[in-house]
């Protein structure tokens, strides 16, 4: 068989979303094969050939793949970073190799000729990735440029569009016009300009004969001229037409701040500078993303159709969100109103009085009303009454006219009291009222969390402290906070400097010295301060658990940690190895889910890459300690550690790209043969092995791990009490196949199905919602809502699967796995800002805290064999509808206004609408409560909706949702 040239590797590596015998595949490879984000990784070395030593070379058209030559392994995905630690004196400007001849390459080494004469493919002169311009040539800013461009985005087609789809993994691309429009006064001439931008999917061509493109590290890419490029003429408008890899159906598909660089200096695009994606991005109009895409879009009409289904208003005076375990409300008992609280026996809550206090004041609520509330300490299980929700977070409380009492065994539970009370009432109303009941509770699962990821994009304090509140106030307790990815590291670490003053930025360094390259639309300017001080940890540590809520601490490793790799190199480069995470002899080439190269994983065999492990934990567990909150739980990551070309979506490439990652390190040829535990094709397992025994030298009692790491080990195999796993398959893959193989391996699980769970994903199927859309299109509150944890194949009946199709489950054979808790994810990729934070979780987050608190009636057991789907009527859906239509009503009358308290900026919906042959428009909700305003002006005036009004049949009518304020509403969509 033909060798492939190194220079190669990548490119035949660098693809995203494999679509077919996905049912074969791993969850971390499902993940990839969906195309969670297009990532991918560059090596360079002296600018020379690994076999040849002769300068790879390029030719001057345009690029199929933009790839970079993956000379040197250990090269940082961008093959930047010239560290003489890591590859001598290595000059990076010569060692990348145009995408075009790589390509030939390609038809070159599978078919040993030319795709297009027959005969080998030559090479000219060499380019390169982040060019330097001609020395001899004058370079102007790159603000000139800039400031006189405008860039315009416009979505072609996902199929039937006659593009040449077969460099793309099995056959998948969408086409897509870039209009750059020149504005300047005069001709533009110089062609020493890249113009860089970030996309989720792979750039695979550029059509146009005056630009080429290249590919760079992760999402970044930039368009540069050829040498037919003419300049731009004075107000002149150039189209390119292009070429991306899979399909796109979501208009955040595109980043902003796109930015023009010459040499040195690096501009924005000042239309591309904003959060309003239609300032550079033309509106989708089709949602279809292959010719049977069956999931139905959400205009206007189609989502009043839903409404009108799916949502009554009904009384919600004994509603709770979460749903209490158990409500009786007094037969003949009254009705009353009260002016605010007065708490008796508040010093029983220990440090959790301060958040409960905390709490009322931000809701508004008084603390020296008249009605008083009286806490006390007992034994539950003493009382017939109260013997079966005994247990550390349980409560009891009985409200009469006279007064309310709340009774538990330990604080949380009297917290937790308070927090139903307060649920009650509707703080929005200037007269609150209460009606005579009693309340015994206890939550369904130990663990109820929330995760956020603040390391791909980072959320300030303040967000995390709303957070905090949010949790507490719906009775949420674990704060999965993920601090580490390859994107960011956010903790400052005493003693490792370098992962916040370099890990935490990204900005416009092609050698990664001061920072990591832009990503994820983040620009050329880095943030400073993108990182939590120990200071600020400490303070977060305390906050929350002065409301009930512990902080999980994540820092994911093997994979996933470029940006702990790349800082430990930086700090390399200043003579110190003690804490370096790669081995500089490594010659592995491997192409990591997200596109990395091998930087991307820590180095397992590497006895710097325990010490910065045992240097980590130890700082970390010093915080705690500060803080006075025991680091019990530690989330090691472990997710995804693998060289995705290994997997069954690369079946027809060549061997020689299927490497096991550090299968070439010395290191671990050496741990080979010194510890028998190592297997190379484990290394997921043998790190968090040996994690796992730091964590347990450090008293650390649990460690918690994406279920995908721990695979293939058992709990018996961990020192640490515990050992938990979130489990992330998705129901319409086998998801309900892989939790019971689970079952029996002795680990707690954490439900967080991407499928159900996921709040990076958009709300409902509609080009202008964020997110991704690997494992489900949308992830709505009703599907939140309708999730069931503890029978997973019941939800095959309640929903479809990613292509909007129905699906089948049968529930295995095997005792009812136990599930701990369940947990929302919030992934930040598309996730830039703390408001669209608050957008993406907020309301989900409260569906979740009714599912992981309260066990609905309509929610079946697990009984083997049994099969569900759209057709089987076992669920009883009679029920379902009315919890939901209690929830949701709660959620829009009452719960909203109290997020609005706590400053969190929550997503409104876009409302429903139909003008039927008469001209009258009907409009409605998804959440009652919520005011609608209509227009038939495009927007210039707009009129309250309150019932069905004559707008005229011929009238294109604009709808927006709005809070009681007007301070937050949804976006406008229009009837024609």
């Amino acid at each position: 068989m033909t060798k492939i040239s190194p220079a190669l590797l990548l490119l035949l590596g660098a693809s995203s979303a494999a679509y077919a015998n996905i049912d074969k595949t791993s969850p971390a490879l499902r993940k990839r094969l969906l195309g969670k984000s297009a990532k991918s990784a560059k090596f360079a070395k002296n600018g020379k050939s690994a076999k040849s030593g002769k300068s790879a070379k390029s030719t001057k058209s345009s690029n199929i793949f933009g790839k970079a030559d993956p000379i040197t392994p250990i090269k940082d995905a961008s093959g930047l970073a010239s560290s003489s630690n890591i590859i001598g004196k290595a000059d990076l400007i010569t060692s990348i190799r145009d995408a075009s001849e790589l390509a030939s390459d390609l038809r070159v080494m599978l078919n040993g000729k030319s795709a297009k004469s027959g005969k080998s493919a030559k090479s000219t002169k060499s380019s390169n990735i982040i060019s330097k311009p001609d020395p001899n040539t004058p370079i102007k800013d790159a603000s000139e440029l800039a400031s006189d461009l405008r860039v315009m985005l416009e979505m072609g087609k996902n199929f039937d569009h006659g593009a040449d789809c077969s460099m793309a993994d099995w056959g998948l691309c969408y086409t897509q016009t870039l209009t750059l429009e020149y504005s300047g006064d005069d001709d533009y001439s110089d062609d020493q300009f890249h113009i860089y931008f970030s996309s989720v999917h792979r750039l695979l061509q550029v059509n146009h004969p005056d630009f080429e493109h290249h590919h760079v590290v992760g999402d970044l890419t930039y368009i540069k001229p050829t040498a037919s490029f003419k300049g731009f003429g004075a107000g002149t408008s150039t189209e390119l037409p292009l070429v991306f890899e899979f399909w796109s159906v979501q208009e955040t598909d595109k980043m902003p701040r796109w930015f023009v660089a010459m040499g040195d200096s690096t501009a924005v695009i000042e239309n591309t500078n904003t959060e309003d994606m239609h300032s550079f991005v033309a509106p989708y109009t089709s949602t279809m993303k292959t010719p049977t895409d069956a999931n139905i879009p959400m205009t206007a009409e189609n989502r009043f159709a839903l409404n009108e289904e799916k949502v009554e208003e009904v009384d919600v005076s004994e509603r709770i969100i979460p749903t209490p375990y158990k409500i009786e409300v007094t037969q003949g008992g009254q009705t009353f109103g009260i002016s605010g609280i007065s708490i008796e026996g508040m010093a029983l809550l220990g440090d959790l009085q301060i958040g409960a206090k905390d709490l009322m004041e931000k809701l508004g609520m008084s603390s020296s009303g008249d009605h008083e509330v009286t806490l006390a300490l007992v034994d539950l299980s003493d009382n017939e009454l109260t013997a079966d929700i005994s247990g550390p977070e349980s409560y009891s409380m009985e409200i009469t006219t006279d007064g309310t009492s709340i009774t538990a065994e330990e604080p949380a539970g009297l917290f937790h009291g308070i927090m139903s009370f307060i649920g009650l009432l509707n703080v929005a109303d200037s007269e609150l009222s209460l009606k005579e009941m009693v309340i015994n509770d206890k939550p369904r699962f130990k663990y109820r969390g929330h995760q956020v990821d603040t390391a791909r994009n980072f959320r300030s304090k303040e967000a995390i402290m709303k957070t905090i509140d949010a949790m507490a106030l719906w009775k949420l307790n674990v704060m999965h906070l993920a601090f580490t990815n390859d994107e960011g590291w956010r903790l400052e670490i005493p003693g490792l400097e370098e992962l916040t003053s370099v890990g935490s930025k990204r900005c416009f360094d092609p050698n990664e010295d001061t920072c990591l390259l832009v990503q994820l639309g983040s620009g050329p300017d880095a943030d400073e301060k993108q990182y939590y001080t120990r200071e600020d940890y400490i303070e977060l540590l305390k906050y929350a658990e002065e409301r009930n809520v512990k902080i999980l601490p994540e820092f994911n490793m093997p994979a996933h940690a470029r940006a702990a790799v790349i800082s430990m190199e930086a700090r390399s480069k200043k003579g110190d190895d003690m804490y370096r995470l790669t081995d500089p002899e490594d010659e592995t080439h491997i192409l990591t889910i997200q596109f990395y190269d091998r930087t991307s994983i820590i180095n397992p065999c590497l006895d710097s890459s325990v010490r910065f492990v045992e240097k980590v934990v130890t700082e970390v567990k010093k915080m705690h300690d500060e803080a006075g909150v025991p680091l019990d739980s530690y989330h090691f990551g472990g997710d995804e550690a693998k060289n995705i070309l290994l997997g069954a979506g690369f079946s027809s490439y060549p061997d020689e790209l299927k490497e096991l990652p550090f299968s070439k390190s010395p290191a671990c040829q050496a741990k080979i043969l010194e510890d028998p535990s190592f297997d190379i094709e484990k290394i997921a397992n043998y790190w968090a092995i040996t994690v796992n025994k730091i964590l347990a030298e450090n008293g650390i009692k649990e460690m918690v791990a994406w279920e995908d790491g721990l695979r293939g080990t058992t709990k018996d195999q961990y020192e640490t009490d515990s050992v938990a796993i979130n489990f992330w398959e998705t129901l319409f893959w086998g998801g309900v196949n892989g939790l019971a193989d689970l079952a029996d391996d002795g680990f707690d699980i954490i439900m967080s199905n991407p499928d159900y769970l996921y709040f990076d994903f958009p709300y409902e199927v509609n080009p202008e919602e964020r997110g991704y859309y690997w494992a489900a299109r949308f992830n709505s509150v009703y599907k939140v809502f309708t999730f069931a944890p503890e029978n997973l194949a019941q939800n095959a009946e309640t929903s479809t699967d990613r292509d909007g199709n129905e699906m089948s489950v049968t529930t295995p054979e095997v005792t009812a796995p136990s599930i701990r808790g369940m947990q929302g994810q919030t992934w930040s990729e598309t996730i830039r800002t703390d408001d669209q934070y608050y957008e993406m979780a907020f309301p989900r987050v409260l569906a979740v805290a009714e599912r992981a608190w309260h066990r609905a009636s309509w929610e079946l057991d697990w009984s083997s064999g049994v099969t569900y789907n759209a057709t089987t009527g076992l669920v009883p859906k009679d029920e379902l509808a009315a919890d939901y239509n209690g929830f949701v009503t709660k959620l829009g009358c009452h719960e909203m206004f109290k997020m609005k308290q706590l400053g969190i900026n929550y997503r409104v919906p876009p409302p429903g609408g139909k003008v039927d042959g008469s001209g009258i428009l009907t409009a409605n909700s998804e959440l009652p409560c919520t005011a609608i305003v209509y227009s038939t002006d495009a927007g210039n005036t707009w009129s309250e909706y309150s019932e069905p009004v004559g707008v005229g049949a011929d009238k294109v009518v604009s709808l927006k949702s709005v809070t009681s304020d007007g301070a937050l509403m949804s976006r406008v969509v229009v009837i024609n």
